[in-house]
Parts: structure tokens; sequence; C-alpha cells
């Protein structure tokens, strides 16, 4: 089955080549391939020279994210009729699975309240991006940087929805290259907007758009040149190349590849420990930086709470079907399974590879191949897990019960951990938290701010600041607090 999935510039789907030889073509597994137009100067000469000035509202903003969300909670809307069944065909992925990120797409951009708190937390107040803002001695507003790229990963589609809501929310131009492991989520969006209003200020700032870096980059390095943020997902050597190409004076915001693990704190309740653990290993197939690779249990009931594990896996591979594997990934599986149990490891592999249990001592780890496979570590104490939360590589801890993260967070955070969430929640980003350590919002936007005159006076100096006086009287010191 083939594909051609054309560029959208500024808005509006670019006319494209019907002979797929001038197509840049990507193989996805069971004999099928898209083909994605290459991008030429003119596509790169739009891109650069749009009037990315945006006077809309949030409100305005929100509503169209809202009006767009509804079309995708729609079971019937042939938007996403069509990206489920690429999910599925292309990417390998079940009928639940792809279903799943369908409605995710659709609850990002139905929750109005969310996105307004979501500007209100990282920015300070949902008026900033509107208004200047009275704060202290000056009025603060908050102005897009401009020109936003983002360098899309295939392996968490919603991740770059997440990345373009951001864009959209601080009313930054989107232009959005997207990976060869998923060219459809981004552009099936984008489709979406053209199809709610395709004379939108929103829909008008996107584009999508694909190149290879197997190919010249020259035009991509042009894009890169005139950014003014630059939003990287991915492996090192995607971000590598942003950095390296990137103005010096930008901010490029790095989401790059990180583990996550689960610590299990001698539980009362072993099914719901296990149900948590099982879904932060099963969500995405642990191709997401929040899924749990290592289990960390402590307690006596190590053999009970296995079990149970055991159980919610074969659960999950039943509600929740991991992706179809290719003949590649399958014997790596297998060949894991091998290496560990030629090294004395314990391996206990589902007979359809639904998943894999590797015991091992904490820090023992072979090779990962991903896929539901999980290293499970019997520690003493805490203190035995530490050494393996590492500053910049770990994102997610999820913990359970709930009462053992206040024992261990701070530990936890002063090694490294970016984020402690309850078992069963790591693929929920709550309202408030951060992201990879950092508010991205704050970084797609310039605080611009107006300060007050000298005859408004200060918190600690009751007088005016008359500094021509201060140095002819020599009387500077008088106003010191």
């Amino acid at each position: 089955m083939d594909k051609i999935i054309p560029i959208v510039i500024n808005g509006q789907v670019e006319p494209f080549d019907s002979d797929k030889e001038t197509h840049i073509r990507v193989n996805f597994d069971g004999g099928n391939s898209v083909y994605l137009p290459r991008i030429t100067s003119t596509h790169v000469e739009k891109m650069i020279t749009y009037d990315n000035t945006n006077n809309i509202k949030l409100h305005n903003i929100i509503n169209f994210l809202y009006t767009v969300g509804q079309r995708w909670k729609n079971e019937e809307y042939s938007r996403r009729r069509n990206y489920i069944r690429e999910l599925k065909n292309y990417m390998g992925y079940s009928e639940q699975m792809a279903k799943l990120e369908a409605n995710w797409i659709s609850m990002v951009l139905c929750s109005k309240s969310g996105l307004y708190h979501t500007v209100q937390n990282e920015l300070g107040s949902r008026h900033m991006l509107d208004e200047w803002i009275p704060q202290d001695e000056c009025y603060v507003k908050a102005f897009p940087k401009g020109k936003s790229l983002h360098l899309l990963a295939g392996n968490v589609p919603l991740s770059g929805v997440s990345s373009i809501v951001r864009a959209i929310l601080t009313k930054n131009q989107c232009i959005i290259k997207t990976s060869s492991a998923d060219p459809f989520t981004a552009h099936a969006l984008a489709m979406s907007f053209i199809e709610v209003d395709k004379n939108h200020p929103i829909t008008r700032s996107l584009s999508v758009l694909y190149w290879s870096h197997e190919e010249d980059t020259s035009l991509p390095e042009v894009i890169l040149q005139s950014m003014d943020v630059v939003v990287a997902w991915g492996g090192s050597s995607a971000i590598e190349w942003a950095v390296k190409y990137s103005p010096l004076m930008i901010d490029v915001i790095k989401y790059g590849p990180k583990k996550s693990i689960s610590i299990i704190d001698d539980p009362e309740d072993l099914v719901t420990a296990a149900t948590g653990v099982a879904h932060d290993i099963c969500f995405y197939d642990q191709q997401a930086c929040f899924s749990s690779q290592n289990v960390f249990y402590m307690g006596d009931s190590y053999e009970e709470f296995k079990e149970e594990l055991r159980n919610r896996l074969g659960l999950y591979a039943r509600i929740l079907p991991k992706a179809r594997q290719s003949f590649d990934e399958q014997a790596v599986y297998s060949l894991t399974a091998k290496e560990c149990q030629f090294a004395g490891l314990k391996v206990e592999v589902d007979p359809k590879q639904d998943w894999m249990i590797v015991e091992s001592s904490p820090g023992v780890e072979l090779n990962q191949p991903l896929g539901r496979c999980v290293y499970l570590h019997h520690a003493t104490r805490f203190e035995d897990i530490l050494p393996f939360v590492v500053k910049y590589q770990t994102q997610t801890v999820s913990m359970y019960p709930w009462t053992s993260v206040f024992k261990y967070r701070d530990a936890l955070a002063i090694k490294g951990a970016e984020r402690i969430v309850e078992s069963g929640m790591n693929n929920i980003f709550r309202m408030g938290g951060s992201h990879d350590a950092m508010r991205p919002l704050q970084r797609l936007v310039r605080y611009i701010s107006q300060e007050r005159p000298f005859d408004f006076t200060t918190i600690d100096v009751a007088v005016e600041i008359e500094q021509t006086r201060f140095l002819e009287e020599d009387k500077f010191l008088i106003f010191v607090p």
C-alpha cells in the first residue's frame, strides 16, 4: 500500500508531482511505503518570508483548538478514521492503540480549561499573552519568539501534538519537520485545521514538511538559520544537528532520549501495584521517555508481586495489544532473552512475545529491545536504587504506594529525577507540572518589560529617583536601605 503525503506551507497544501520517483520514499513493515515530496527553495522562501505577526487573542486561539478537537472527538470524522487506519496499516499499531492516540488528540484540543491553566501556570497569568500586566515596578507582556521549528520524533505521536499546541498557544509560527517513523500525525492535525477554517491565522501559521538527513540538507539549514526558536525531539544525532546549525543567539529546546523507572515500596495491595507498573511498561510499548524499563521492588512479597505483574501484563496484552513487530524486532527480542539466560539471569517470555520479564540484581542489565521488556530488580533498601537515578537521563520515576513518594521525593530530585508520579500515571502530564525539568511555554516567548518612570517611588526608597541630583549632592548612600 503506497501513499503520498503532500507538503503544507503556511496552511496551504502544496501541489506535488504524482511521479513517486521524485519523492523521498519511506518504507514501513509489511511492504507499505509513504512518499514525501522534497522541499524546494520556493517552499523555504514562502515560510521564512511569511509575516507571522499574530494579534489573535488567547480565547480565540483556544476556541479554535476546541472546534478542531470536537471533530476529532467524533468517531465518524473522516480525518480521524483515516488517521487510525494509517497508524494501523503503516506503523503497526493495534486497533486499541491507534484509537487511543486519536482519543488523546481530541482530549488535548478539547480541554479548554486545561489549555488556559497551562498558560496560567507556565507564564504566570493567562492574560500575559494579550495584555501588559503590572508586576511590581514594571508592566510585562509575553510576546511570541516568532518562527518556531519543531523537529519531531516518531516514537510518541502525541509529543508532536503537544509541541505544536504549545507553539500555537504562544502565538508562534509553527514549522514542523515530521519524522520518517511517523509522517502522519502532524499532517493529519494540519489538515483538520484547514478543514475547519483554511484562512484562520492559526491554520496559516502552520507548515508541515519532511527532509532526510541522508540527503543534502542545505535547504533545511537555511530554514534553521531563519528560526527564532527550535524544538528538537529525538535521538542525540538529531539534537546535535539542530544545535550545530541553529543561530547562536536562539534557544534550542531539547527533548532528548531519556529513561524512566518504577519503584514499588512494600505495598499491601499487590494487584494495584502490579496494574500500575504494567500500564507504565505497556503504554507506547516503552517507546516513550516516560515508559518504565526497570522496576525496583522493595519488600518481602517479591515473588507474589512478580506473579501479579505477569497477570497484569497479560491483561494489557488483551486490552491494549502492542504494535506489530517486524521480523528484525522479533529476532532482537528473542536474542535478548537468550543473552540474558546465557548470563544466568532468570527470564520469562510470553509465548507470543507480548511481554518479557528479566530478573536481575539492581544495575545488572543487558540489551533492552523495548516492546514491553522489563528488568525486575529486588532491592533491599532505597539507597540501593538511587545510583540508577541519573541527572539529565532519568525522566520519570513512578512509585507505589503514593505515600512513599513523600518519603523519597527529595532524594530522587537531588539525584536527577525530573518527574515523580504514582504508578499507572506516567503518561498523564498533570497540569502545573514540568516537562524535562522546565516550563516549555516560558522558552517559547520573550518577556518584554515597560519599566516605571523616575517619579514612581520604590518599596525601599520613598523618593523620586533623581539620579543627577544624587550625584551632584553625593547623597546616594542616604537612600540605600
